[in-house]
């Protein structure tokens, strides 16, 4: 089994120079995305327009400002699922939420 990371290794791992994609794996992933909209162009237009300009945007940004961004993201990502995990009223994390509210609560 893998070890476990602490938080500062994990956030440490997420240093743009550390992270391995690359501008060609951003924009291969968005035009496999492509694709897949193009199937139904109608109904997915507005997708299909959107991650066209994300390629463009890809395509004009140096590498290690991408690195940066993508970085931002990936916190982001993280942070937000956590925050919507803690939010949902009958998911796995309830029990969770209710525990962190009561010591919120106890410190006051």
């Amino acid at each position: 089994m893998a070890e476990r990371l602490t938080k500062d290794e994990y956030w440490d791992q997420l240093d743009p120079d550390k992270l391995n994609l690359e501008k060609k794996d951003l924009i291969d992933f968005c035009n496999s995305c492509i694709e897949e909209w193009n199937r139904s162009k109608m109904e997915n237009f507005k997708y299909i327009v959107a991650m066209s300009l994300m390629v463009s945007s890809i395509k004009l940004t140096p590498e290690k400002v991408m690195k940066v961004v993508w970085r931002k993201i990936v916190i982001w990502f993280y942070d937000l699922q956590y925050k919507n995990a803690l939010a949902e009223k009958d998911g796995m994390l309830k029990d969770l939420n209710e525990m962190l509210k009561g010591e919120k609560n106890a410190s006051r």
